[in-house]
């Protein structure tokens, strides 16, 4: 049955009221979020806009400060002259650069997204290998460890100078010498560096000089890499995030190293056997490859040995009389005491000495450590030690000048 026109029409007038409500409603609510969305957002940028400001007033951000090898700016001093004003932008841009807040929770995020989503290396000195080992590229390790830059023989000629002089000058006054060489960690773990990271030579600068001064010299010099490679066998030596051995590498090392010396000084004994020391396995804070990454990453499974009674730790202790001027605290001369031993024994060395010091120091009277490469003389004679030990790391001595070290040696 068909309805009048003026009901249809009622009809399709009630129809559009109720759209029309319907519509305003849902605008209404829609304004409403849209308001609240607007607010919130407001709200957020406003709260972002201040908080580095707040954290400049309250310190809000307890991140530790990214390791970045420098100190960060200070607050420039205000000098009252032409030079004194004109410097003062530059001076307060380089500091609010490095303290505006919330720094250090940003890149620290940046390093970790980096390296947990990309697998990207965010220092140019590191390289991340394979199953999460760190490598140390800094002092053009890929050239030296690809055999792309080899010594010269007037550079081979030249170390074999140098060490000749030092044990001569040594042999004048009774002292036996040692020139040591720990290797770097991709040269006892190549396995673990990343698969285009090729050898383009046979040898590397290492190679060359063993077996230079093998044929041309009788100075004895200890290479550790055999140790090292025959010692991996049974337990890791170096630690997956730090350049350095870890104890039980140094423990091998040192083996080796009072081997070597006791061909010297026959009544050195015998190192002491891995059997001497309990071991323990602990997770530890990330070495310093981790550090130069700005991560928080685990050293896991890190060996510890102590010995077991009736050995007692050695300990190591700081001399800062041995040269009359301000060291660095990491630097600072050290020494251990035995007196149940003969023999003293004098170092200069680097950071590789740090993990075996309290080996070495089973074996001897009195063994002191100084990190730097030229020698001092006076010390020598006022130490008088049995024996002198140049420590020097692989990938230190392919950078280091020997004819630079010869002129810097104070040799009376």
């Amino acid at each position: 049955m068909n309805m009048p026109d003026s009901d249809t029409a009622s009809l399709q007038f009630l129809q559009a009221r109720l759209s029309e409500g319907v519509a305003m409603k849902h605008s209404r609510s829609f304004e409403r979020v849209n308001n609240g969305m607007s607010l919130l957002l407001s709200i957020v940028f406003l709260i972002l806009l201040w908080l580095p400001t707040l954290d400049s007033f309250f310190n809000l951000d307890r991140v530790p400060w990214v390791n970045e090898k420098r100190p960060p700016a200070k607050f420039p001093q205000v000098i009252l002259s032409v030079n004194g004003v004109r410097a003062l932008p530059a001076g307060l841009e380089a500091y609010f650069s490095d303290h505006f807040g919330f720094r250090r929770r940003l890149i620290r995020c940046e390093q970790k997204w980096k390296h947990e989503l990309f697998r990207e290396a965010t220092h140019p000195d590191v390289m991340i290998g394979r199953n999460g080992w760190l490598f140390y590229t800094g002092e053009q390790m890929i050239e030296h460890f690809r055999g792309a830059k080899l010594f010269t023989p007037e550079d081979l000629k030249n170390w074999q100078a140098l060490l000749e002089k030092r044990r001569d000058w040594l042999a004048n006054r009774g002292i036996k010498y040692l020139f040591v060489i720990p290797p770097d960690k991709h040269s006892v773990y190549p396995e673990y560096l990343p698969d285009w990271l090729t050898k383009v030579g046979p040898q590397t600068k290492l190679d060359q000089f063993i077996a230079h001064m093998k044929t041309h010299s009788s100075v004895e010099v200890l290479d550790l890499r055999p140790a090292l490679l025959e010692a991996k066998k049974t337990g890791r030596t170096y630690l997956y995030t730090d350049t350095h051995w870890n104890a039980y590498g140094a423990f091998f090392a040192y083996r080796a190293f009072m081997r070597a010396l006791a061909r010297q000084l026959p009544e050195l004994g015998e190192p002491l056997p891995y059997e001497a020391f309990d071991t323990a396995s602990s997770e530890e804070k990330g070495g310093d490859l981790a550090v130069l990454l700005g991560q928080t990453m685990a050293e896991k499974d890190v060996v510890n040995l102590n010995p077991r009674p009736p050995l007692r730790l050695q300990e190591t202790k700081e001399d800062i009389s041995i040269f009359a001027k301000q060291w660095p605290k990491y630097t600072q001369p050290v020494y251990t005491e035995n007196p149940s031993r003969r023999y003293s024994l004098l170092s200069f060395r680097d950071s590789f000495s740090n993990s075996w010091t309290a080996f070495v120091g089973f074996n001897f009277k009195r063994s002191v450590y100084i990190w730097q490469y030229n020698w001092d003389g006076k010390v020598i004679e006022r130490e008088k030690p049995n024996v002198v030990v140049d420590e020097m790391l692989e990938r230190m001595f392919n950078l280091q000048d020997p004819k630079k070290l010869m002129k810097d040696d104070q040799l009376s």
